[in-house]
């Protein structure tokens, strides 16, 4: 903790009190601001950055001037602590502050030590909300299904659905695609959201304690666990949301007893005869392609059909490519905060290379890309990302095409070369705008209908675009 950039502010209708407690602080390195009356400490708080507040209760002839000072200043910022101080004190003033919202109270007269003691727990209090605060408003802000492609629209109609009952969900999508973004979402929006949610992440399940920890366990013979009892995963999740994430890596044994304790919301503990019943949400995902898994044994087919009450198809990034200019603009926001103070731009040539190139890892290799820009060029004010400035794994794909292209091309003569790139030329913007004839032409600076004959003379099927 900087003490230096720390303000406190001391409110006491006695000048020699608020010179003392001003020393006190000032010889810790603290910095201090002093007020006698409510206006004044109103004015400072306004103006000032002011940390923490240690007020008198009893001022100016008025037995709650404090508890008003305190009143107003919770609703102003409820993150600056108060301390309360009297000459007068008794239990019920103090109870009446607690309840009011003080951090502490201090009777006077009091030690040095134990008033620097309260200021420093206070100002941890305050930092360690701050800290949570800030977290509670990053975690809302990531909680967003970006986009408006036909398929993150529909998705998103079905999370305003969902979210008021208790459905079983599966979702399936490849690895990055934002499956358990959108589990999170659904126990965000649903009643249960004020109560955990649990992940059990399959594929590092150990085989040999999966259902330990998935059911927990009684060991009345372990004598160095004083509860004789651990909780599982599904007690963990009472009254929330248990997500499986990647359903098909749990073994087939352990498959046989999630259906059960999914059909009767019970459980047996492992070592146990003592049925534990809980009330939970079971919300699932996977990678695979789940039929093919009943076919090949790996899923049961009984607990397909107990998770897959409602389905949702998370799309791959390349069948959404509308959308990556609104992830873009949603990733530099985000991460910006975190990484630099300058904004960061993608060219036009460079957001064409993103919205054709296939995306293996989603959205998340995506977001990792943006990350990386940022910290290679996140120095450089309004900087804009040319196709240079791309990693390797985009700049690879790129070169390769661009490799094989030319390889080709110089056996070619000059106009059958001209033709070629201009068919791939065209079809690349076709690509980007979906087929929209206009704002094709619009970018690649030809008229609409000569852009038609172009299209013709090419033999470009315009319909593969749409």
């Amino acid at each position: 903790m900087i003490k230096n950039n720390i303000s406190i502010l001391i409110i006491d209708d006695e000048n020699d009190i608020c010179e003392m407690v001003s020393i006190i602080l000032k010889d810790e390195g603290y910095k201090t601001k002093t007020a006698n009356n409510f206006d004044e400490a109103i004015n400072i708080i306004q103006n000032e950055n002011i940390s923490l507040i240690i007020t008198d209760i009893w001022m100016n002839n008025n037995t709650k001037a404090g508890l008003e000072i305190l009143q107003w200043s919770k609703k102003y910022n409820s993150l600056i602590p108060v301390i309360m101080m009297s000459g007068h004190g008794n239990i019920e003033t103090a109870m009446i502050a607690a309840k009011t919202g003080a951090f502490d109270f201090i009777e006077k007269p009091f030690k040095s030590e134990r008033l620097l003691l309260l200021v420093e727990k206070a100002l941890n209090d305050r930092n360690l909300k701050i800290k949570i605060s800030d977290y509670e408003a990053k975690e809302k802000e990531r909680l967003e299904l970006i986009g408006k492609s036909l398929a993150i629209r529909n998705i998103k109609a079905q999370l305003n659905k969902l979210s008021t009952n208790n459905s079983r969900i599966l979702i399936t999508g490849p690895s990055g695609s934002g499956k358990e973004l959108v589990a999170r979402l659904i126990h965000k929006k649903s009643i249960r959201d004020s109560f955990p949610f649990i992940i059990a992440s399959c594929a590092t399940l150990s085989p040999e304690r999966v259902e330990q920890v998935l059911f927990g366990w009684s060991n009345l013979t372990d004598k160095n666990n004083i509860n004789n009892s651990n909780v599982g995963l599904f007690e963990q999740a009472n009254h929330g949301t248990l997500f499986f994430d990647e359903i098909c890596d749990l073994p087939l044994q352990t498959q046989g007893k999630i259906v059960q304790a999914i059909q009767d919301q019970s459980f047996y503990k492992i070592d146990s005869n003592n049925k534990v019943h809980v009330d939970v949400r079971i919300i699932s995902a996977s990678n695979q392609n789940l039929l093919k898994s009943i076919e090949k044994g790996i899923l049961r087919e009984d607990l397909f059909y107990r998770l897959s009450v409602v389905p949702i198809e998370m799309p791959p990034l390349n069948k959404r490519t509308e959308d990556i200019n609104s992830l873009v603009e949603y990733f530099f926001k985000l991460l910006t905060k975190d990484l630099t103070s300058f904004n960061l731009n993608l060219s036009p040539e460079t957001l064409a290379i993103f919205q054709n190139y296939d995306w293996p890892g989603n959205v998340r290799q995506l977001e990792n890309v943006l990350e990386w820009l940022i910290i290679m060029h996140g120095s450089q004010k309004d900087y804009l990302i040319k196709p240079t400035d791309l990693p390797p794994e985009i700049l690879g794909h790129d070169s390769m095409i661009n490799k094989k292209n030319n390889a080709s091309d110089l056996e070619l003569s000059l106009k059958d070369a001209r033709k070629i790139f201009e068919a791939n030329y065209l079809k690349q913007q076709l690509i980007r705008f979906k087929g929209n004839i206009a704002r094709t032409s619009n970018f690649v600076g030809m008229d609409r209908s000569a852009l038609h004959r172009k299209i013709k003379e090419l033999d470009i099927n315009i319909n593969k675009f749409n």
